[in-house]
């Protein structure tokens, strides 16, 4: 008995995990968008899109599905105003070609912290937490200037206690008719992930031609699949001037100067006949 109730847990997952976003959001795009500044600071803005017909459909039937999203964010501004490293947090809501979007937009004195106060203002949505949201991201200091931007999607597959070499792919007729309503619902829906900074000097992403901007893109129906665990994006960040350009910075003027007061000093010398 047990062993056919393992079996079957793929299957179910596959049959209900779509049927969850669906009930859940809908079919959504999340645009995610961090900035690491050259005064050390860092902005994080979330924009969650979903189609109007769909909210306006619940409304018809006498719910609003934005309550619970309205009355988290209270409490996030709320939590997230005790931090004295927090300068801004804002929510704010427009349409545009029939979409609802819903921004989140945080900025916070010191980059390192931003990844761990996105996660604690992830922790006051339930609704977050019941779509298994999993956007947390880290940044990490690295010599004078320099940031590295790390973000895992999913769970890593080696973190399962299944080694990957066991995985086999799977005939079972139930997970293959999730797999086809996952693609129907989240097809054409997508993460986007981009970081800014003043120069990035590597990353896995693709680069923008000024090496100001980084972005990766995937289709949710991609994430959904165990396949897709363990994607990590990665970028590293020059957000202040490296630290074999200080003599040059600091050297230069110091020369300037330096010539000029010889000059001054000769030309006093020979007004004096020296």
């Amino acid at each position: 008995m047990a062993s056919n109730s393992a079996r079957s847990a793929p299957r179910l997952k596959w049959l209900l995990a779509p049927l969850v976003l669906l009930t859940l959001t809908g079919c959504f795009d999340l645009l995610q968008e961090i900035w690491i500044l050259p005064d050390g600071s860092a902005r994080a803005v979330f924009d969650v899109s979903l189609p109007k017909s769909l909210l306006d459909l619940a409304r018809a039937k006498g719910t609003d599905p934005l309550e619970q999203l309205r009355a988290e964010v209270q409490a996030t501004e709320a939590e997230l105003k005790k931090d004295p490293d927090v300068t801004k947090f804002e929510f704010r809501e427009y349409e545009q070609a029939g979409q609802q979007h819903f921004v989140y937009d945080l900025t916070v004195k010191d980059a390192t912290r931003l990844g761990e106060l996105q996660k604690r203002a992830m922790e006051h949505s339930a609704s977050a937490k019941q779509g298994n949201a999993n956007i947390a991201f880290r940044i990490e200091r690295r010599g004078f200037g320099e940031y590295v931007f790390v973000q895992r999607l999913g769970e890593d597959q080696g973190q399962s206690g299944t080694p990957d070499s066991a995985r086999k792919p799977s005939r079972d007729p139930g997970e293959e008719l999730g797999k086809s309503l996952a693609q129907a619902l989240l097809g054409n829906h997508f993460l986007t992930v981009r970081v800014h900074g003043p120069l990035i000097t590597e990353t896995n992403g693709t680069l923008g031609e000024k090496k100001d901007t980084v972005e990766w893109k995937y289709a949710l129906v991609d994430l959904a699949d165990e396949q897709a665990k363990g994607t990590e994006l990665r970028a590293v960040v020059q957000a202040g001037p490296p630290l074999w350009l200080w003599p040059v910075v600091l050297g230069v003027p110091l020369l300037v100067l330096g010539l000029a007061m010889m000059a001054a000093a000769r030309r006093k010398r020979a007004r004096h006949g020296v």
